[in-house]
């Protein structure tokens, strides 16, 4: 290992270097996309047999590099990029790899825990496609894996369960050593004290996730170091990995969980519901499954500014990085303050989608959550969903509208959301949605209206501070803007070779393919004689049925929208 600060960061930074030892991550992320249960299809570009074992040393060592700069300074610029390639190098020999290999289930845990230290919580997740027992893990690995995945029902009950068999803390495992003090060998002895220990120091994290209860964190980081120095002792080394990765964990999700990035109450006047809605709010969107316990990196310096009623924002994040959240502690502000909240999304299927997502976090808390979107025109039920629900969810025609037959309905409005909002501009939609926004903007009260815009594609730079500009009307201030996202991209090509489909990657500077990724069929029943698929439709569709039977989510996009229904209709 290195003797300090200088030789650490030395050996990481040629670790994470491009090209390192021949691109093995990249060549290990190449067959990773192309092999199924450990096994290449026919005619696939061929891997060195070594290869696995290659990957499995450099990430492991890349991984311990890591942790040791982590101690050293947690907050330092190397760590997502080297916990992300000692994960990329691990993944690429668990996943799609040999089912029956015993260690899989411990090497698929290092590599979620190095994504999720790196802040890739997403990939920890996704690599954990199977049960504990699918994967082989010991009792206290499948208790980590649960805090990985978020499923805090099934940590409850792991733990319940080790409690209750006798073997579970403290006093029971006393009286458990005492009565096989005779047929207990001391392997099998410290196996169990090591594993109670490490029941209980989760168990404590668990009180302190549930409470906000910082003492009892402590207390569990405190286990944790003690069954680190017990493993390093008695050199057990599977026991000594799997307490280290933990303590990180656990100190890593604290540091991002809600209790500490949400901020406590605020000098509010004294009717604010700030604290009792924060601890409500925390309570259910931890019991969700999965748990949404932490802050994401693209969405903590947002959280920060969310929480201030002055402060319009303009909030550009790349897809799924998380800008429903976002908005979520915006109105949960706003609603603390005795303020009512209008959502602008400009299309009606998003509108619709909108409000089942708001309902599901506000309702529970007490709030009511309507509509207003569909036909031109504004009924008596719009105006009056508009006038008394404390959030409403509008197309920018449809608010429109409602507020030129009566002004006065927005201005109990304390915070309007302006959803996928690079929808403001030149085109024919565009245009009704600018114009909604001018006018919210040179109302007379626009001053006591937060207006906070979402998006994520508006453009960076000269274009991103104009648009902030205008929206904040000149105030000082920088939109939020981050190019993290949870998942990770691939570009792949499908070829279309006249019987079959040969699907191409690219990964760096390797280009592994599937040969025969689909081939076509000739139908056995109906009128049909054609083979399937026998054009560029029904390529489309056979290949999403195709990455569907891998288990893979499939999204279409077509670029027109008469082109939709053709082809869903094809597919039925």
């Amino acid at each position: 290992m290195p003797r300090n600060l200088e030789e650490l960061l030395g050996e990481i930074n040629t670790a994470i270097s491009p090209g390192f030892r021949g691109r093995l991550v990249q060549r290990g992320l190449a067959r990773g996309l192309v092999w199924n249960a450990g096994t290449l299809p026919p005619g696939a570009p061929q891997f060195s047999l070594r290869l696995s074992g290659e990957l499995l040393a450099y990430g492991l060592g890349l991984f311990r590099l890591a942790l040791s700069l982590r101690d050293s300074d947690r907050n330092h610029a190397l760590l997502p990029n080297a916990f992300e390639r000692a994960a990329e190098a691990i993944e690429a020999v668990v996943r799609n790899g040999d089912p029956a290999w015993p260690e899989r289930g411990f090497y698929t845990m290092v590599a979620s825990s190095a994504y999720h230290l790196g802040h890739f919580s997403a990939r920890a997740f996704s690599l954990f496609g199977g049960t504990a027992r699918d994967l082989n893990l010991s009792p206290s690995e499948a208790v980590l894996r649960h805090l990985l995945v978020r499923d805090i029902t099934g940590l409850h009950a792991a733990l319940v369960t080790w409690a209750q068999e006798g073997i579970g803390f403290d006093a029971a495992l006393a009286r458990k050593l005492d009565q096989s003090s005779e047929g207990l060998d001391f392997n099998h002895a410290l196996h169990l004290a090591l594993t109670t220990l490490f029941h209980r120091a989760v168990a404590q994290y668990d009180h302190a996730l549930e409470a906000g209860d910082a003492a009892s964190r402590q207390a569990a980081l405190d286990s944790l170091n003690e069954g680190i120095s017990t493993a390093a002792e008695f050199r057990h080394v599977p026991f000594y990995w799997l307490y280290t990765i933990a303590r990180h964990l656990l100190d890593d999700l604290w540091d991002h969980c809600l209790h500490v990035r949400l901020p406590m109450p605020l000098n509010d006047p004294p009717d604010s519901q700030w604290d009792r809605l924060r601890r409500l709010f925390i309570a259910l969107v931890s019991r969700r499954t999965p748990a949404e316990l932490d802050l994401w990196p693209s969405q903590l310096d947002a959280a920060q500014r969310s929480l201030d009623v002055r402060d319009d924002l303009v909030v550009a994040l790349p897809t799924s990085a998380g800008k429903t959240r976002v908005a979520e502690l915006c109105i949960l502000r706003a609603l603390s303050l005795g303020q009512r909240v209008v959502f602008v999304t400009p299309l009606r299927a998003l509108s619709a989608q909108t409000e089942r997502t708001l309902r599901r976090t506000f309702v529970p808390l007490g709030f009511s959550v309507s509509s207003l979107y569909g036909s031109s025109g504004a009924t008596g039920d719009d105006l009056d969903s508009l006038a008394n629900r404390d959030v409403v969810v509008s197309t920018p025609e449809k608010l429109d509208f409602a507020l030129r037959n009566d002004p006065s309905l927005l201005e109990k409005v304390g915070l309007v959301v302006l959803d996928e909002g690079h929808s403001i501009g030149a085109g024919e939609r565009e245009v009704r949605y600018e114009v909604l926004v001018q006018r919210l903007l040179r109302r007379t009260d626009a001053a006591q209206r937060r207006v906070v815009c979402l998006s994520a594609m508006l453009p960076p730079g000269d274009q991103l501070d104009d648009f902030t500009a205008w929206l904040r009307q000149d105030e000082p201030g920088q939109a939020i803007r981050s190019e993290w996202r949870p998942t990770r991209q691939r570009f792949g090509e499908i070829v279309w070779l006249g019987q079959q489909a040969r699907l191409n990657f690219r990964v760096g500077n390797d280009r592994p393919f599937v040969p025969s990724f689909l081939t076509a069929k000739i139908p056995s029943q109906g009128r049909r004689r054609t083979p399937f698929p026998k054009n560029g439709q029904e390529l489309t569709l056979a290949s999403a049925w195709q990455f569907i039977a891998q288990g893979q989510t499939v999204l279409i996009y077509c670029p027109q929208r008469r082109s939709v229904e053709p082809l869903a209709s094809e597919g039925v």
